[in-house]
């Protein structure tokens, strides 16, 4: 059954996936509803891969960082509108999105502009920021229909072993004396880069 689709085919379903970054990033087609669908948000802890999943899905799209994101918001709220080239982009990337719980302005300012550019058939990806998960709270602005998420998680289990072994031919590493970085716990992309880099360095790795 197609992703987004009920049973009988006719009312769409809420769509919300949890992949690892890499399987957005390589080679695969996209899933259809996230290409269909004007609206996607990506979730995920800090440096699981959000903004290149982003980029990814987004395709040619203007990208503004947390910082651009809030100096646009602050312009819209005293003109009462975004700025053409945020509201007429083809693609257009928010990433960094956080700090928004109790800010009703903000929240109505950003979801008028959601939908604004959903009804008008153009894509957008709102990215979570680092500080918590207000972002879900754009979720209720946009309808059901033109919208997904997208959770990014890290690899497990072999997931982790082939990261860490595509690392270490990068580097030009035997995978044997970087097994470690397998079972690194907390784990994450950037603790195995550390990892790996504390061994090129001839050092020690850090104990996690």
């Amino acid at each position: 059954m197609p992703e987004g689709r009920s049973a009988n085919n006719k009312a769409p379903l809420p769509a919300h996936l949890t992949r690892t970054s890499r399987e957005f990033l390589g080679r695969r087609a996209l899933p259809r509803v996230i290409v269909e669908r004007p609206v996607v948000y990506v979730l995920g802890p800090p440096g699981v891969g959000k903004t290149s999943v982003a980029r990814r899905l987004a395709g040619e799209a203007l990208a503004l960082d947390g910082a651009s994101v809030r100096r646009i918001l602050v312009d819209a709220a005293r003109r009462c509108r975004f700025p053409a080239e945020v509201t007429d982009a083809p693609g257009l990337v928010l990433d960094d999105v956080d700090c928004l719980y109790g800010r009703y302005g903000a929240v109505d300012l950003l979801g008028g502009l959601l939908r604004a550019r959903a009804d008008a058939g153009r894509k957008t990806v709102v990215v979570q920021g680092a500080a918590d998960g207000s972002v879900t709270l754009l979720f209720g602005p946009v309808p059901l229909t033109a919208r997904a998420s997208v959770l990014l998680r890290f690899p497990v289990g072999r997931g982790r072993r082939r990261h860490v072994l595509r690392a270490c031919e990068a580097r030009g590493l035997d995978f044997g004396a970087a097994r470690a970085a397998v079972e690194l716990e907390p784990w994450s992309y950037a603790a195995v880069s550390r990892h790996l880099d504390a061994l090129q360095a001839g050092r020690a790795p850090a104990v996690v």
